[in-house]
């Protein structure tokens, strides 16, 4: 049982290829990828309720005060994403992220569009980046968790992509 909401990982794939299709895959083309991997991390991609106080919400733990600076950062997307996607982001408040994975996932997706680096193609420089940015050295997490978390609940990502 999840308590962000249904979680099944080809709906979770689908909607993060929706996600960066429209907001792109980045250079890499490993976009998919991170924010797939950052659910991963962060909630064991919704298996792994995070009991917190005052703590990230849904499947990506997505923080609060970041969430409203990305909010406003992404502002020159909005009639693109709610053209491409239906979303009005200026209506998208952070407790709507909580048992939503498509915003959080959009949510994520926009935070690491505003980074200054590309986002890695392998699996532990997506691991590095996530710590530098996501996590940040006030979070718990570290390298070795990441690439943990994606060894016990990632998914082979050619495998999903079908139809």
């Amino acid at each position: 049982m999840s308590n962000y909401g249904f979680i099944d990982e080809k709906t979770i794939l689908k909607q993060a290829v929706r996600v960066c299709d429209c907001l792109g895959h980045g250079e890499n083309r490993t976009a998919v990828q991170m924010i797939v991997e950052t659910a991963i991390v962060e909630s064991g991609l919704g298996k792994i309720e995070d009991k917190t106080i005052k703590a990230g919400i849904g499947i990506t733990q997505f923080d609060e005060i970041p969430f409203y600076d990305v909010r406003e950062r992404n502002m020159k997307r909005k009639n693109k994403i709610l053209n491409d996607l239906g979303v009005d982001i200026a209506l998208v408040e952070w407790e709507h992220l909580r048992y939503n994975s498509f915003l959080a996932l959009l949510f994520t997706r926009l935070f690491y569009l505003l980074l200054p680096e590309q986002i890695p193609s392998d699996l532990e420089g997506r691991a590095r980046y996530w710590k530098k940015y996501y996590n940040t050295s006030l979070g718990k997490g570290d390298v070795e968790h990441y690439l943990r978390m994606n060894e016990i609940y990632g998914i082979e990502y050619s495998s999903w992509l079908v139809a």
